[in-house]
């Protein structure tokens, strides 16, 4: 892979880091079983720092480690000798992992986390079968973490959405997809060059992938430099609308696009490359995920710079606190906060759906007490979403099961509430 980053809005992005200019990666001949294994893997994620678990931690080796621990300021030690140097070694305790990710992840790192796939008495007992000799507990990454791929709730922010976008271009059409992987929800729109800067704006992404070919276009130098630290540059081929199309039909089991609707061949080009990634990351199916949604024909048009001086979700310097939807945000839970935001930041323009939502307004203003009892039945409930989400990627726990069981009671009693008011629904 290749990065980028953006010195100034008029300079050109420049090449920081390609397997080139890399230090040459440890041979792994005359490597040990064990240094051997994590040579291997280490060398399919070379864009990675890689979590290698061995019993109750997560170790990094050679130039991960050196690195690790400068960013987390624990210490470097070492793990004998490869090629008559000392290897240097630092480790996380498994069971605390997600906080040193966090730090990682707020760093600009993407983490590859290498798990035990098998116990070691099954990997004697493979040994044996295979005609003796030492046996090595089988590794592999089971999961890739990065800024737009966050699922657990210590590193997410519960009021605020976490997207991962994919901005391409088929010949002279742009188009853009994004999705919250912990929402399971993706989208895409059509957007021209005069148009980008307000959607990445609106969408305020945590990572975006993009195509080579944008990243190299003058046009979109000025356009791009506020979003230069999200930004993952990807090589072409993996925007090919045709892949991206096969894809598509591949992960949602249909035989034609056309199912989701009239989508562009640019659109199609993002939604593929989207889940494609999200599918590489998270090494397992996107079985929460909605079907794909066209965006932006409904919803007022709003410039970057607009939408900077109206401080919908932020200051102008940056802060939540003094703005609009901070004034305005009385929700009760994460998910109704995420909501809210969405909905400030797109504001419709079909008449019939601003009606519905007034009537859904007006409808709570004017019945005081069942608007308490919902409140407090939604002050009680987890977030159903993200932990669904979690259980559906196979990372789910104990605490995700009882977020979905006292979701759904709760559910019972908002219902029963409702019916019990004896009032029009709107």
């Amino acid at each position: 892979m290749v990065f980028f980053h953006l010195h100034d809005a008029d300079t050109l992005f420049m090449p920081v880091l390609q397997p080139s200019f890399l230090p040459d990666p440890p041979a792994v001949e005359a490597a040990t079983p064990l240094m051997a294994q994590y040579l291997a893997v280490k060398a399919r994620h070379q864009d990675c720092l890689l979590f290698f678990r061995l019993g109750d931690f997560y170790e990094m080796f050679f130039e991960d480690a050196v690195t690790a621990s400068k960013a987390l300021d624990i210490a470097l030690t070492r793990r004998g000798q490869h090629q008559g140097q000392d290897v240097p070694m630092c480790g996380v305790p498994a069971h605390a992992y997600e906080s040193y990710v966090a730090k990682l992840i707020r760093a600009g790192f993407r983490v590859a986390i290498c798990e035990q796939k098998e116990s070691p008495e099954e990997a004697k007992k493979r040994a044996k079968g295979q005609g003796g000799g030492k046996a090595i507990v089988t590794r592999d990454v089971v999961r890739i973490i990065t800024q737009g791929t966050l699922t657990e709730d210590s590193l997410l922010d519960a009021r605020a959405a976490n997207y991962l976008a994919c901005l391409t271009n088929v010949g002279e059409d742009m188009a853009i997809a994004w999705c919250d992987i912990v929402a399971g929800h993706i989208f895409a729109q059509s957007v021209s060059v005069a148009e980008l800067s307000g959607v990445l704006a609106r969408l305020d992404a945590s990572e975006i992938l993009i195509a080579q070919r944008l990243v190299e276009k003058p046009e979109l130098f000025e356009i791009l430099a506020p979003v230069r630290a999200q930004l993952a540059p990807q090589p072409n081929g993996r925007f090919d609308s045709d892949n991206a199309r096969r894809r598509l039909c591949d992960i949602y089991n249909v035989g034609d696009v056309a199912a989701f609707g009239d989508f562009s061949r640019a659109e199609i080009a993002a939604l593929g490359s989207l889940l494609d990634y999200a599918c590489l990351t998270q090494k397992t199916d996107l079985k929460h995920f909605a079907r794909p949604l066209k965006s932006g024909a409904l919803q007022v048009t709003i410039d970057a710079a607009t939408r900077r001086n109206l401080e919908l979700t932020r200051t102008l310097s940056g802060d939540r606190r003094g703005s609009l939807l901070d004034a305005i945000d009385r929700t009760e839970t994460g998910a109704g906060a995420r909501l809210l935001a969405a909905r400030l930041t797109s504001p419709l323009t079909d008449v019939g759906a601003i009606a519905a939502r007034l009537d859904a307004v007006a409808f709570f203003v004017g019945a005081g007490v069942l608007r308490d009892k919902m409140r407090a039945s939604l002050r009680r409930c987890p977030d159903l979403e993200r932990a669904l989400a979690r259980l559906a990627l196979g990372r789910g726990g104990p605490r995700d099961l009882a977020s979905v069981r006292d979701a759904l009671s709760e559910a019972e009693a908002v219902r029963s509430a409702l019916l019990a008011a004896r009032l029009p629904l709107p």
